[in-house]
């Protein structure tokens, strides 16, 4: 697959998307392989588990955490469009569980904050009939996607604005296809990485961990 063939060549192991959460206290980094491989489970999932194909739309309304940027890289690894938050017009919305809304009027798949991506029934909770249960389901599907793909750096939008080559980002959220974009794509695509800081959090804290994770670009 050829979305993060630039990362995978330079060094498929470093870190590149490393995740705080503030609320629970868990450190995780991902590395280009590891990326990698989510993005080909959940392009898989978007095909042949919601019957999408290239052009469909997905709605990712979840916390800043790996897991969106795990089901971003899917679909954009499939040519599915998405919307950062709340779309009613997306085919699929992924969601936490408590904000499972059964009004949508697509697919919904509830997505756990669970460091370690466990399901909701993993974590002890039940999942509402005909709500998918993103862990588990995504896990059955193969890390080799086997369709065509373009690099990550052709599929940045021309509006948004690239850090220098190499940049290590630190950013507390998004709220937006924007936000995203150029918080976690854009330094993906120039060969950087990015550190992810969610909950509740002080400039000191940040700062804290600004330094320890040599953070160089803001």
């Amino acid at each position: 697959m050829d979305l993060l063939r630039d990362l995978l060549a330079a060094d498929p192991g470093v870190p590149r998307l490393t995740v705080y959460s503030e609320t629970t206290g868990a450190r995780l980094d991902f590395s280009a392989q590891t990326l990698d491989n989510w993005a080909s489970k959940v392009g898989n999932m978007l095909y042949e588990e919601f019957d999408l194909q290239s052009g469909s739309r997905i709605a990712v309304d979840l916390p800043a955490g790996w897991q969106s940027a795990a089901v971003v890289l899917g679909a954009l690894a499939a040519g599915i469009d998405y919307t950062i938050g709340a779309d009613p017009s997306a085919e699929v919305l992924f969601t936490a569980p408590d904000r499972a809304d059964s009004a949508f009027a697509g697919d919904i798949a509830v997505v756990t904050d669970d460091p370690f991506g466990r399901g909701v029934e993993e974590c002890g909770g039940a999942v509402p009939d005909g709500v998918v249960d993103f862990g588990p389901v995504v896990r059955f599907y193969g890390d080799q996607f086997p369709y065509p793909t373009k690099p990550l750096r052709e599929l940045i939008d021309d509006s948004v604005v690239l850090p220098p080559t190499g940049a290590r980002i630190l950013i507390t959220g998004w709220s937006d296809n924007a936000g995203f974009n150029s918080g976690v794509l854009a330094p993906l695509a120039v060969g950087g990485s990015v550190v992810v800081v969610n909950g509740p959090v002080d400039a000191d804290r940040l700062e804290a961990i600004a330094t320890t994770e040599r953070v160089n670009h803001r």
